[in-house]
């Protein structure tokens, strides 16, 4: 198993987006990402265009780590505003 990869993959909507190919965000700022082609990256997109900002989160020890993705300047880039702790009941 490598968790490395694991780590690094983040979603929307519960739908997998992309990798993130250095660091997860850990604070504001671009964050270089490999996406993945299908259906969660695509309605990702989609709503950056038409509704701004989205949340997003990465999934570390079982517990979902969100941040907020202000927007994706180019491909393979992503420009991340907050990330916050949160742990939702499941």
């Amino acid at each position: 198993m490598n968790s490395g990869s694991e780590h690094k993959q983040f979603f929307f909507e519960e739908q997998p987006v992309g990798y993130f190919e250095d660091e997860l965000p850990s604070s504001p700022g671009e964050y270089r990402y490999l996406p993945l082609r299908g259906p969660g990256h695509l309605r990702w997109i989609e709503a950056l265009a038409s509704s701004g900002s989205q949340r997003c989160y990465y999934m570390i020890e079982g517990k979902k780590q969100y941040f907020i993705v202000l927007k994706a300047p180019s491909h393979g880039v992503v420009l991340v505003h907050a990330h916050t702790h949160v742990r939702i009941e499941e």
